[in-house]
C-alpha cells in the first residue's frame, strides 16, 4: 500500500525542524520505504503549495523569482509539477511524506486541486498537523508577521490585525476533503512528545512505524529574534519594506537574503520575544470561540485555556529603547558577514587574475609555435 502524509504545520510548531530533519535524513528513510524528497528548499511551502494556489503568482515562490516573465513562470510551474509526479510515481509500497505549514490555508478550490494530484499515486492520504496554545501562537505570529509586514503599520495595529486574522477553521475544510479518521491534530507541547522527540511524535501521529532505533539528525530552527530585533525590525520595515509591488524592494539591504539578517540579529540578542497580550472585551471573546474550536478537536485533557479581558493595552517592544549593547553586536555581526563576503570576492578576484595571466602565457606559446 501507498499513504501520503501531508504535514501542514502550522506555524512555529516546529515545522522547519521536521522539514530539516526528514530531508536531510531522506537517504535513511527511503531504505525503510519512507520517501521525502532530498531536493531543497526541505519546507514544501514553496515549490508544493504554488501548484493549488488559484493564482500562483501571488506566491512567496513568485515574489523570489521575480522578475521573471509569463513564459518563464509557465514553464517553472510546469517543471515542479513534473518533479512532484515523478516523485510520487516511485515505484514500491511504503509512505511518502510532503510538509508545507501554508498547506492549511487553501482555499477550497485550491484543496480540491491537490486532492485530485495527489489521489491517483496513493491508497491512502493522512493529514498531520501541530498547533500551539492561542496565546503562545498569536505570540509568534505577530513577530512572524513584522518579518513580512509590506505596508507601514504601528506594531499595535499589526497586533490588533493579527488577533483577527489568527484562524483555525480552514481545519474544517481538510476534514471535509480527507475524512475525520484520516486528519490528525497534535498539541504542540514538548513536555508531552511522545520518546521526548519531536520527530518521534510526528511518525506516531503520521502511523508510521520504523525498525529499530533509526537515528536521524534532529535539527532546531526558526528561533525567535527577541524583543530587541522585533522592535528594531519593525521599525526597518516600516522604513523599507521587504516588498514592493509583489516584489523584493530593492532599496531593502539583503531583502532576498533576510536569513542572513535574522541570524545576526539572533546572535546579537538570544533572549525569546517576551509578551503579554491583552484583549479587551470583544476580543477576547472572539478569541476564545478559536480556543472552543480547537478543544473540540483535541482529545480529552488536551485542552487550551480560554483567555480574560482586559482594560490595558499590549506593551509592545519599541525601537527607540534598543539596548546600545545590543545594537554593536548587531553591527559588529553584519560587518563580520561584509567581511566574509568580501574575502570571497578577494579570492574570485585573485582566481580570475590567475586565469588571465596564464591565457595570455599560453596565447604567447602559441604565437610563438605559429612563429
Amino acid at each position: 500500500m501507498k499513504k501520503l502524509v501531508l504535514h501542514i504545520g502550522m506555524a512555529k510548531t516546529g515545522t522547519s525542524s521536521i522539514q530539516a530533519s526528514l530531508g536531510q535524513g531522506s537517504p535513511l528513510l527511503a531504505e525503510q520505504g519512507v520517501y521525502y524528497p532530498d531536493w531543497k528548499p526541505f519546507n514544501h511551502s514553496f515549490d508544493f503549495t504554488v501548484l493549488f494556489l488559484e493564482d500562483p503568482s501571488d506566491s512567496i515562490y513568485y515574489q523570489q523569482l521575480s522578475p521573471i516573465g509569463d513564459e518563464a513562470w509557465q514553464a517553472e510551474l510546469q517543471r515542479l509539477n513534473d518533479q512532484w509526479r515523478a516523485f510520487f510515481s516511485t515505484p514500491g509500497e511504503g509512505v511518502w511524506i510532503v510538509s508545507a505549514e501554508n498547506l492549511g490555508r487553501l482555499s477550497k478550490q485550491g484543496l480540491a486541486a491537490l486532492k485530485t494530484f495527489v489521489e491517483p499515486f496513493f491508497d491512502e492520504v493522512r493529514v498531520v498537523a501541530y498547533v500551539r496554545d492561542p496565546l503562545q501562537a498569536l505570540k509568534s505570529l505577530w513577530e512572524q508577521n513584522v518579518k513580512e509586514l509590506s505596508d507601514p503599520m504601528s506594531a499595535q495595529a499589526l497586533l490588533r490585525l493579527t488577533k483577527r486574522r489568527q484562524n483555525y477553521r480552514f481545519f474544517q475544510r481538510w476534514i471535509e476533503a480527507f475524512g475525520r479518521d484520516h486528519f490528525v491534530l497534535r498539541r504542540f507541547d514538548p513536555d508531552s512528545f511522545a520518546g521526548g522527540s519531536l520527530l518521534v511524535d510526528f511518525f506516531q501521529a503520521a502511523q508510521v512505524e520504523l525498525e529499530g532505533e533509526l537515528e536521524l539528525p534532529e535539527r532546531e530552527a526558526n528561533q525567535s529574534l527577541g524583543d530587541e530585533g522585533v522592535a528594531l525590525l519593525l521599525a526597518m520595515n516600516n522604513r523599507y519594506p521587504l516588498y514592493r509591488d509583489g516584489q523584493h524592494n530593492t532599496e531593502r539591504g539583503l531583502s532576498r537574503r533576510q536569513h542572513l539578517f535574522y541570524e545576526a540579529m539572533r546572535q546579537a540578542g538570544a533572549a525569546p520575544l517576551s509578551l503579554d497580550v491583552k484583549f479587551n472585551e470583544e476580543e477576547a471573546e472572539r478569541f476564545n470561540l478559536k480556543i472552543s474550536y480547537l478543544n473540540s478537536l483535541l482529545p480529552p485533557g488536551e485542552q487550551f485555556t480560554e483567555v480574560a479581558a482586559s482594560e490595558e493595552e499590549t506593551l509592545l517592544p519599541d525601537a527607540s529603547q534598543v539596548p546600545a549593547d545590543y545594537a554593536v553586536e548587531l553591527i559588529n555581526n553584519l560587518s563580520q558577514l561584509v567581511d566574509q563576503v568580501a574575502d570571497r570576492c578577494d579570492h574570485l578576484q585573485r582566481k580570475l587574475q590567475a586565469l588571465e595571466e596564464e591565457a595570455e602565457k599560453q596565447g604567447g606559446n602559441a604565437d610563438g609555435d605559429q612563429g
